[in-house]
């Protein structure tokens, strides 16, 4: 009992590795125009959200991006992330999803969200919205203090 316990004690007091830490640079049309090139950066397996408004908060728009590496699933290319994104349209002060969907990517590659109407090709002159992702793992020196 004591060896388990002390084990125990050993793995509370280790410190957690940290996580992994993404850029999302992403590049967004509503409407078939063009409304921003939202920059975020987003831990593993937590959402991060960027918001944009005309700042009377009657219009603008919010990204929700999440990240989660594919590593646990074994049909997944190696180095694939699931992107679980969300995008609301402020209209006249109420928010309003426009999208929400799982993506899954390899990594340093680009996905793309649209949402078209009918059979209109989707492209980011026609679509209702387009958005372009592209994450990229950050990595952090050994030691961050040196220069």
């Amino acid at each position: 009992m004591a060896r388990v316990t002390a084990f125990l004690i050993a793995l509370a007091l280790t410190p957690a590795a940290p996580a992994a830490e993404y850029l999302v640079e992403a590049e967004l049309w509503l409407n078939g125009e063009a409304a921003g090139t939202p920059v975020l950066l987003v831990n593993a397996d937590e959402p991060a959200t960027i918001e944009r408004g005309s700042g009377d908060e009657q219009s603008g728009w919010r990204l929700t991006i999440e990240v989660e590496p594919a590593d646990a699933d074994p049909l997944a290319p190696s180095g694939s992330l699931w992107l679980i994104i969300e995008l609301q349209q402020q209209l006249d002060g109420t928010w309003q999803v426009l999208a929400d969907s799982m993506l899954g990517v390899p990594e340093g590659e680009t996905a793309t969200l649209s949402v078209v109407d009918g059979d209109a090709e989707p492209l980011p002159e026609t679509a209702a919205v387009y958005l372009r992702v592209k994450t990229s793992r950050l990595v952090e020196s050994e030691d961050s203090s040196t220069p």
